[in-house]
């Protein structure tokens, strides 16, 4: 009897020790929405962990705009976000989209860290091409989509208006705030008359709309992004892109009419954890994305511009301690 008991105590121990062993630490990476390019970075990276048959796990979810993923990650809602570069440090200053937060989610931004940077999305101006809107200040006495409710990109695109001349607080035109795509059902029924999506190109929603309605991108005016960012709190890191015509159509082909080039701005956006995560855990996941780059590139079109020379530059957090040392066994810091 006692030989039996103790034989049963070993198996239980044997199999309790081997499911520790490979138990997977599972990691929530919340992103903008299934059809952005952090989405695609969230689902890529899950399936390149996977295929390094790593112990450690990424769940991509749909978490919102950046502000909410940022609070989303300080709270400890989800362990992996994503938040722009200028941002991070309204966040920390309690500024803009940040202002209203109490003082214990602000102490708590404090503790966020960086991971890496990454080239994804850009803010774009879209309308129809049949809606003789061809500049940013076509757009007064319309009604445009500015952004997904909670986010930046309605605060950025009424200032980048503004400098155009087109002020919301004059009732120069009638900013909504909607996701991408009601924005566009809405363009589809002329509800609206254009609206700011996010993404690279092609970006996703505009790609599928376009393939029933043909759309423009409209230029912004480089003296008026100058002004944009004089006046926009940490207005520095923001950048303008420019695609040509022939640029664009090779991600929409007949489902664009351009005769002009288009600019869309941006930023770094820093893919984000807490300070609490294991230096491990983050080393091992960090060095499967960039031994990984271009299989998560291949997740999507608008990936193409992820590198590694980026990477590094114009992060507004610290980073990591478990990223450092992987970047500084490559040399790349």
């Amino acid at each position: 009897m006692k030989i039996y008991l103790k034989m049963v105590i070993f198996v239980f121990a044997f199999l309790l020790i081997s499911n520790f062993a490979i138990a997977k630490t599972t990691l929530t990476m919340a992103a903008i929405g299934k059809t952005s390019d952090t989405y695609m970075i969230a689902v890529g990276w899950s399936n390149a962990l996977k295929n390094a048959k790593s112990d450690i796990a990424i769940t991509p979810l749909e978490g919102g705009g950046t502000v909410k993923l940022l609070r989303g990650v300080a709270s400890g809602k989800w362990d992996i976000g994503f938040i722009a570069s200028p941002h991070y440090i309204n966040a920390l200053e309690g500024t803009l989209k940040f202002k209203k937060d109490p003082p214990n989610l602000r102490a708590k931004y404090k503790k966020i860290r960086s991971l890496f940077g990454v080239t994804t999305g850009m803010g774009q101006y879209v309308v129809r091409a049949d809606s003789g809107i061809k500049t940013i200040r076509d757009f007064k006495g319309k009604k445009v989509g500015i952004g997904r409710p909670g986010g930046m990109g309605g605060t950025v695109t009424q200032a980048i208006f503004k400098a155009h001349g087109v002020d919301a607080a004059k009732g120069d035109f009638k900013p909504q705030y909607l996701k991408y795509v009601p924005a566009l059902d809405e363009m589809r029924n002329k509800r609206l008359d254009g609206t700011l999506v996010w993404g690279g190109i092609p970006q996703a929603a505009v790609y599928n709309f376009s393939r029933r309605i043909p759309v423009r991108f409209l230029p912004i005016d480089k003296a008026a992004f100058e002004r944009f960012k004089k006046n926009m709190p940490q207005g520095e890191y923001y950048v303008l892109r420019e695609f040509t015509p022939a640029d664009l159509k090779k991600g929409y082909g007949d489902g664009v009419k351009q005769e002009v080039p288009a600019d869309f701005w941006t930023f770094q956006m820093q893919v984000v954890v807490r300070d609490d995560m294991p230096e491990d855990v983050v080393y091992k996941i960090v060095k499967v994305f960039w031994e990984n780059l271009d299989a998560i590139k291949a997740t999507g079109a608008a990936l193409q511009k992820l590198n590694r020379k980026d990477a590094l530059e114009a992060l507004s957090a610290k980073i990591h301690p478990g990223a450092l040392k992987y970047y500084k066994e490559r040399g790349w810091k």
